[in-house]
């Protein structure tokens, strides 16, 4: 009898011990998708500087206020507390075509490229991008060991009985793949 009891109380602790854990490894990606959001919406700090040296320049491109006001709307519809990585993809795509785009313009007008603001500018840029470039990479991690935790045994059990997690999604970048003839088999 003594032993039996003994068997349930370890029982008991292994299933509080690794539903624990679920939960632990689903806020290590709750948090790590809220750095995203973070680093995305800290790239807002830019726009007010692109648009002002935009408006000084009467030969910028005339989709450029298009595209800044599509990315601040794409920013502002991430949610930290609903990881969406769709939504994400629509912010990086226009992120990525308004920087290449001001990238473009300032190369191709010398007075407007050779002024310490848009130096200035495109590092911050850079530097915000790869930002989110990290944030995107650990949050992807994260999203595998969450994955992991529920799908692997015997934590798949445990999840099945007591946490019933659904798998995340991982951010996957459009286009990552083109240009690659290896396309492995999933």
């Amino acid at each position: 009898m003594i032993v039996l009891s003994v068997v349930v109380v370890l029982l008991i602790i292994a299933i509080i011990v690794l539903y624990n854990q679920i939960i632990a490894n689903q806020n290590r990606a709750k948090r790590a998708w809220s750095d995203v959001i973070t680093y995305e919406k800290l790239k807002q700090d830019v726009i007010p500087d692109l648009t002002k040296v935009a408006e000084e320049f009467k030969e910028f491109e005339s989709d450029f206020f298009a595209k800044v006001t599509a990315l601040r709307e794409s920013i502002g519809q991430l949610d930290e507390d609903k990881i969406d990585v769709d939504a994400l993809a629509q912010v990086e795509a226009r992120s990525n075509a308004l920087f290449s785009s001001f990238k473009a313009t300032a190369e191709n007008y010398p007075e407007l490229g050779s002024t310490d603001i848009i130096e200035k500018l495109m590092e911050e840029i850079s530097d915000k991008n790869e930002n989110v470039a990290a944030a995107i990479t650990i949050f992807n991690r994260a999203v595998e060991h969450f994955n992991n935790s529920i799908e692997m045994v015997p934590y798949n059990l445990v999840n099945a009985f007591f946490a019933r997690k659904q798998k995340l999604d991982n951010f996957k970048h459009e286009g990552a793949m083109d240009g690659y003839s290896y396309k492995p088999n999933f």
